[in-house]
Order: structure tokens, then C-alpha cells, then sequence
């Protein structure tokens, strides 16, 4: 299945939840990055700040960035937001969700998007720098959010 793939990346540590949503892979790069700036802005900011940000996009804390640019080149159907840990947004292929009955655990499989660099010098051209690489991801058979349901 093809999808976007919504996840907290750190850089040095494990996060506790990495999934964060899986959305539909029709979604454009602009309704994905407003749903990530909610989203960060809900782990970030109190009630006070919320209600201060909804009316005041020029302001927000931590605007999501769309297309994103990677070594100079635009990647599309990325989006990133926040700053460590931040929220990566993707749409990735062969994502997979299964049970692992023997420990109660869902695991996920999914393949990262390609990596692209510049064909030459004059910039004019776009080709494949590196194949996504296949990820792994386990976690507990249990809801995503923890704010709502506590499962420690």
C-alpha cells in the first residue's frame, strides 16, 4: 500500500511512539503540512498558545516545509516540521502492518521514498541519487495517542 506516513524523528534518541498517522496517499504536500503544524503544535503549546496560534499562521512556532528541500534539490511528497524531535511526513510504498502474535507487537514495513541529486553542473536535470531504503518499525498492539488512553 502506498501512503503517507507521518512519524517523530529524533537525532539521538529512540523515540517512545514513532508512528504518528497514516493518511491516504491522494493527500496533497498542502493538507499534509497543516495537519503536521496542528500536530506539533499540539506536543508544543499549551492551551493558551493554541488558542493564540489559530488565528496567527504568520506566527506559528513551527511552519511545516513544503516542498522539501534536500542538498539544494525539491523532493516532493515530503513535508517536515518542527525541530528535533520534528514530524516527517512521506509518502512511502509497500507499507505493511502486521501482528506479531507471539509478542503482542504490531510490525510495520515500509519503503523510504528514492533520494534525487542533480544530472550536471548547469542544474537543469534531476536523477536518482539512492533508493529508499526498506524500515522496520515495532510497537505495542495498542492506540497511538497516548493522551487520551493511558496504556504504560
Amino acid at each position: 500500500m502506498n501512503a503517507w506516513l507521518l512519524t517523530w524523528e529524533w537525532t539521538t534518541t529512540r523515540p517512545r511512539e514513532k508512528i504518528v498517522a497514516i493518511l491516504s496517499s491522494r493527500r496533497s504536500d498542502g493538507s499534509i503540512a497543516e495537519l503536521m503544524e496542528l500536530l506539533v503544535q499540539r506536543t508544543l503549546c499549551g492551551a493558551h498558545d493554541l488558542a493564540y496560534y489559530a488565528n496567527r499562521r504568520k506566527k506559528l512556532i513551527c511552519k511545516a516545509e513544503t516542498p522539501l528541500i534536500i542538498n539544494s534539490i525539491p523532493h516532493g511528497q515530503r513535508v517536515l516540521c518542527g525541530h528535533g524531535p520534528w514530524l516527517y511526513g512521506r509518502v512511502v510504498t509497500d507499507l505493511k502492518v502486521m501482528k506479531d502474535g507471539a509478542t503482542d507487537e504490531e510490525v510495520l514495513t515500509w519503503q523510504e521514498p528514492p533520494q534525487y541529486r542533480w544530472a550536471r553542473s548547469s542544474m537543469t536535470a534531476i536523477e536518482l541519487a539512492a533508493e529508499g531504503k526498506s524500515k522496520l518499525w515495532r510497537r505495542p498492539n495498542k492506540p497511538v495517542a497516548r493522551d487520551v488512553w493511558e496504556w504504560e
